[in-house]
């Protein structure tokens, strides 16, 4: 289980670091906000990520079940 919160920690971070220099640069260039409110938002943006990342990568695997399973059950169906 710890290596599973490991996991989603460094997917959050990844995925956070991200969206954290899109977010950064689309506040600063686009709307002109102050680099500083900007680094602000970038920095909730790589905690929530990171704080949320197991749990993200729980219902992706979920998901990822879930889809193998229906189409496993459709072509099952449509071979009958």
């Amino acid at each position: 289980m710890s290596e599973f919160l490991w996991a989603g920690a460094v997917l959050g971070a990844v995925l956070g670091v991200i969206h954290a220099v899109q977010a950064y640069r689309q506040r600063v260039v686009d709307e002109g906000a102050s680099p500083g409110r900007a680094a602000y938002f970038a920095l909730w943006a790589v905690t929530l990520w990171t704080l949320f990342g197991a749990y993200l990568l729980a219902f992706w695997i979920i998901g990822a079940v879930g889809l193998a399973i229906s189409r496993l059950r459709r072509s099952a169906e449509a071979g009958r």
